[in-house]
C-alpha cells in the first residue's frame, strides 16, 4: 500500500536512483539541507551503520514525522555486514525514537531488532530484552499517567499481541496489570486477544493477577479463554 505523505514529499521516489550513486557525505547533506521530497529519498538510501551517531540522534529529535517514519525504516535489522554491538545500537536508538517521537515504526522496529539479535545468537539478547521491557514498562506507566491512549494501543498491539512467549515481555505485561486497573480490566474481558498462544500457566498467572487488580473474577475470565 502507497504511503500517504503530505504534499511537500511528492515526486520523491524519482531521486532514489540517483541518491543511490551518492557518498554518504552527500547523503548527509541532503537530509540537513535538502528539500523535503530529496531529504526523504536520501533517508531512503542512506546507510545508518555509516553516519555519526550523534548526527542519527540529532535526526530522531528534529526531522517531521514523515521523514523520522523513514529514518526508523532504515536502521539495518540484521545487516549480513552488521554485529552484535550494532544490533544493541539500533534496539538503543529505536527505543529513543519511540520515545522521542512515540511513531509507531520505532516501536516496530525495535522489536524486530531484539529478534534480529537472537537469530544472530548474541549473548546479549537476553539483556537486551530486559532492559527493553523496563523500559517499556515505565512508557506504560507514562502514556497512561498522560492518558495518550493512541500511544498505548502501539504497545499493546505491537508488543503484548506479538511477543509475550518472551519471559521478560510477560513480566512486563503482568506489571501492567497489576499497576493499571483498566488494563486488568481489558485482559480479564478479553484474554485471547493476548494469552490464546501461551502456555496455560502463564494464562492461569495473567488472569489471576488481573482479578486480583480489579478486574473480572478469574471464575469469569478462565472460562472465557480456555472454554466451560
Amino acid at each position: 500500500m502507497e504511503r500517504r505523505l503530505p504534499t511537500q514529499y511528492e515526486g520523491w521516489q524519482a531521486h532514489e536512483a540517483r541518491m543511490r550513486r551518492m557518498t554518504t557525505p552527500e547523503l548527509v547533506a541532503e537530509i540537513q539541507d535538502g528539500s523535503p521530497d530529496r531529504r526523504l529519498a536520501a533517508l531512503s538510501v542512506i546507510n545508518l551503520a555509516s553516519v555519526d551517531p550523534a548526527v542519527v540522534r540529532d535526526w530522531v529529535r528534529t526531522l517531521p514525522d514523515a521523514e523520522a517514519n523513514e529514518l526508523a525504516g532504515a536502521i539495518p535489522v540484521l545487516s549480513p555486514d552488521g554485529s552484535c554491538d550494532e544490533d544493541a545500537r539500533w534496539c538503543a536508538l529505536a527505543r529513543e525514537g519511540y520515545e522521542t517521537r512515540r511513531l509507531p515504526t520505532f516501536l516496530v522496529v525495535l522489536m524486530a531488532s531484539l529478534e534480529a539479535m537472537e537469530a544472530r545468537g548474541c549473548a546479549a539478547a537476553a539483556a537486551e530484552w530486559e532492559r527493553t521491557a523496563d523500559w517499556l514498562g515505565d512508557m506504560f506507566d507514562r502514556l497512561s499517567s498522560e492518558g495518550d491512549d493512541d500511544t498505548l494501543k502501539d504497545i499493546l498491539l505491537f508488543v503484548f499481541e506479538n511477543y509475550l512467549d518472551r519471559d521478560a515481555m510477560f513480566e512486563c505485561f503482568c506489571g501492567a496489570i497489576v499497576r493499571h486497573e483498566w488494563f486488568a480490566a481489558e485482559v480479564s474481558a478479553n484474554p485471547s486477544v493476548y494469552l490464546a498462544g501461551l502456555p496455560a500457566d502463564r494464562q492461569r498467572r495473567a488472569l489471576l493477577e488481573a482479578a486480583q487488580a480489579g478486574g473480572l473474577p478469574f471464575e469469569v475470565s478462565w472460562p472465557n479463554l480456555r472454554g466451560p
